[in-house]
């Protein structure tokens, strides 16, 4: 009797959480200084987040009214056994066509600070992005109140103009500043104030959905205490300032302070080490902290640039360091390539979108679908087994950080350190290592990254930066065919398969689309496959040349 009502008592606190969202160009006016097209929802932009409680369902009905396809997807949640509400466009669905819908149900069995963001070419820098807060019935930390804070860099220029400079072969052109605005809570950084009231605990959810910048958040006169760390609650930890890399998301305590004589300063600072900025890095943006409207501001100064590091932090759930079955190594460079354009790779392999998405492919081919070949060279494919421990090793032998992110998935941050001195710093604290699915790995950097192949789908493995996405540094796991084939195919909503058909895309086959599972003819002629001719990386591989990237005067 007990058991059937505490189920009782669960289904009646679970919630559909239902939204029709039109997806379009909407003019967006910054401060007076600049108007720009955004992607917006429903006329609106920023995007408004989205809140839902741990078991609730979340239905979006999206109707593609953009000039060309879309897709959304919710960065980090699992999409265990519904792979194919991932969202990213040609690997796990065909894209919404231009004037078409598909409704995405999510079943919300993780709490957590989430995003929900575009996954075709670089819409999410030219604004299809927003909040997902998955809070959960059964908090561990207690407080008084919540702010939800997307942090969000901005451009007077359009995604495309910026592929375009970014992908220029010449270096005085691709590395030409570019000076972006900072966006916190969906107004100007510095037009922005947290209302605070005496004495209350906040939790304040940090989320980098911007397109390119790290952002380090700090409260003069404030203390800070980290909890949770890509939706994994972590024991606390106090600090003075939080990093964020594009895609990380971060919640922290912070207890006000016990008078309103004065207000105070926030600072979301914005850092990258991508570009030659001398002048603007890092780019400081502040706001008010406020605890009277008629009280001045006082300044103090303070160790605001402290940061902990992951290895430094454990999940609440004290998971012990898994132990590798099988070991995936990823050395990840940037460079001039055969075609004169500059791409990114992961082992000499610039990524290039298949003919078919990549899950259609795992569905259709039956036992091919446990060869790697089918899946096209230039998806990057790599075959994993159900249950193993996954190991990655990621070399990042760039001079400038990339934030990696895994989908359907937390990986173990294992161990960090520099690539050419071999310092290595090695999690050992309680043999419990955190868990995130974005971690920053600082040029000519390691990390080794574990986690167990628990999710049959097809999973990106792919830095954040989301011109780095369209510049090829991204990667597929294909994981359990078998269990794909036998557990999602009859899963497929109709409205999936309709899309591909309004696109010309055809449903079965391999990476071109045929039903020849092995022999893919010359790949090259359908995606052009450019190699290396020259890198830009700290360290290129055996073979290849180093040229500058530092411009004089």
């Amino acid at each position: 009797m007990l058991l059937l009502v505490l189920a009782l008592a669960c289904v009646a606190r679970a919630a559909i959480i239902e939204h029709h969202w039109d997806i379009e160009y909407v003019d967006y006016n910054m401060e007076n200084m600049f108007t720009r097209k955004a992607i917006g929802i429903n006329g609106k932009w920023p995007i408004p987040g989205v809140v839902a409680d741990k078991g609730d369902t979340l239905i979006i009905h999206a109707t593609n009214k953009l000039k060309e396809p879309t897709s959304l997807h919710s960065h980090g949640i699992f999409q265990n056994g519904t792979n194919f509400y991932d969202g990213a466009a040609m690997v796990t669905e065909c894209g919404i066509p231009m004037n078409g819908t598909f409704t995405y149900t999510i079943e919300l069995n993780q709490a957590g600070t989430y995003w929900i963001h575009s996954h075709f070419k670089s819409q999410t820098a030219d604004g299809l992005r927003t909040s997902l807060v998955i809070r959960d019935p059964d908090e561990v930390y207690e407080y008084d109140d919540e702010i939800i804070l997307p942090l969000e860099d901005w451009f007077r220029e359009p995604a495309k103009t910026l592929i375009k400079q970014f992908n220029n072969p010449d270096p005085r052109i691709r590395f030409k500043p570019i000076v972006p605005y900072a966006i916190v809570g969906g107004t100007c950084a510095n037009s922005k104030r947290l209302h605070l009231a005496p004495g209350k605990t906040y939790r304040i959810r940090l989320l980098n959905i911007g397109a390119s910048f790290d952002f380090h958040f700090s409260m003069e006169a404030h203390t800070l205490r980290l909890i949770e760390v890509d939706g994994v609650m972590v024991k606390e930890r106090v600090t003075h300032g939080v990093t964020v890399g594009t895609g990380q998301r971060a919640s922290i305590l912070v207890t006000a302070l016990n008078t309103t004589d004065n207000n105070y300063v926030f600072h979301a600072d914005m850092y990258t080490d991508l570009l030659q900025m001398p002048r603007y890095n890092p780019l400081n943006f502040t706001g008010t902290i406020e605890y009277s409207p008629k009280a001045r501001i006082k300044r103090v100064r303070s160790a605001m640039w402290m940061n902990i590091n992951d290895l430094d932090l454990e999940p609440l759930d004290a998971e012990p360091m898994l132990e590798a079955d099988q070991v995936v190594t990823l050395d990840a460079y940037s460079g001039v390539f055969s075609d004169q354009s500059f791409r990114h790779s992961f082992n000499n392999v610039t990524y290039a979108v298949p003919q078919i998405p990549t899950l259609l492919t795992a569905l259709t081919m039956g036992d091919y679908a446990n060869r790697t070949e089918v899946y096209g060279k230039q998806t990057d494919t790599h075959i994993l087994k159900h249950l193993n421990v996954v190991e990655i090793v990621v070399n990042n032998h760039d001079y400038y950080s990339h934030p990696f992110h895994l989908h359907g998935h937390v990986f173990q941050v294992i161990e960090m350190g520099d690539l050419r001195s071999k310092e290595r710093r090695v999690k050992t604290a309680l043999n419990t290592p955190v868990k995130r699915d974005t971690v920053v790995i600082g040029g000519g950097h390691y990390a080794i990254l574990r986690f167990r192949a628990d999710n049959p789908g097809v999973w990106l493995f792919h830095c954040h930066i989301d011109f780095h996405i369209m510049l090829g540094l991204q990667m597929t796991f294909v994981e359990a065919p078998d269990k794909i084939q036998s557990r999602l195919e009859h899963k497929l909503p109709d409205m999936y398969r309709e899309n591909c058909v309004a696109q010309g895309i055809r449903t079965t086959g391999n990476a071109l689309g045929g039903g020849n599972a092995i022999d893919l003819g010359d790949q090259d002629q359908i995606n052009p496959s450019p190699y290396p001719d020259q890198f830009e990386s700290a360290d290129p591989p055996s073979g290849w040349t180093l040229i500058s990237y530092i411009l004089q005067g």
